[in-house]
């Protein structure tokens, strides 16, 4: 018997380390917003402390249910206005390691979830 392994998106990750990221083949060394449909890159967000509500418009438009900021920032918290406004759109949101964020997001994804996942490298 033959297994295939088929990506539950086109959009997963396939590898990442602490300054790149993989997707479909191409190798992303710059900040990136990736969804199930879109990957804008570059991304305009420079870091936690930075991110503002329109640097996530993309996600908001896409009815994304959760936002994973992968990020090398410890000790960086977002700001207030961001969560507040991403709670008025019922968005979570959630900061880890780049490696963490790469796994939640491709396992949110396998789930058919609605999940957005930003990269600051």
């Amino acid at each position: 018997m033959q297994i295939h392994v088929e990506s539950s998106s086109k959009h997963s990750i396939e590898s990442y380390d602490e300054t790149q990221v993989k997707i479909n083949s191409v190798i992303y060394t710059c900040n990136l917003l990736v969804s199930a449909t879109c990957i804008l890159n570059p991304w305009s967000a420079q870091s936690i402390s930075t991110l503002e509500i329109d640097h996530l418009t993309t996600a908001i438009d896409e009815k994304t249910e959760v936002i994973i900021i992968g990020h090398k920032q410890l000790g960086q918290f977002l700001p207030p206005t961001t969560l507040q406004a991403l709670a008025q759109h019922r968005i979570g949101i959630e900061c880890m390691s780049i490696g963490a964020a790469s796994r939640t997001y491709n396992v949110l994804l396998s789930e058919r979830r609605r999940v957005t996942l930003g990269l600051l490298f």
